[in-house]
């Protein structure tokens, strides 16, 4: 992947974090409505300014939008109990079977 695609993704995990539609995103930073689609896809890459712009809109420091890990890396133990903790309770079940089906 390049950084462009990379970059993309930062920005689309950081805006679904907030639950901010693209069209929402793009009308807070002030772009066309497709720029930020093709931005998650890595067809786009912003200038500093419209960085910035993005960074403040999902409450990020700009850095943060340029923290690529490895999938290797990862930590997934963090995000998987960040997602269990928004779930309701059928969720939070039916995702444990889920694990203890995977063990």
């Amino acid at each position: 992947m390049n950084t462009k695609e990379l970059l993309g993704l930062r920005v689309k995990e950081f805006r679904k974090l907030r639950k901010i539609t693209q069209e929402k995103l793009s009308e807070l930073v002030g772009v066309d409505n497709g720029y930020i689609s093709k931005l998650e896809v890595g067809q786009n890459f912003p200038s500093i300014t419209t960085l910035e712009k993005i960074a403040k809109v999902l409450d990020v420091e700009l850095y943060e939008l340029f923290q690529y890990t490895s999938i290797k890396e990862k930590d997934f133990k963090a995000d998987i109990i960040k997602i269990y903790d928004r779930l309701s309770k059928e969720k939070q079940f039916t995702l444990y079977r889920v694990a203890k089906a995977m063990e």
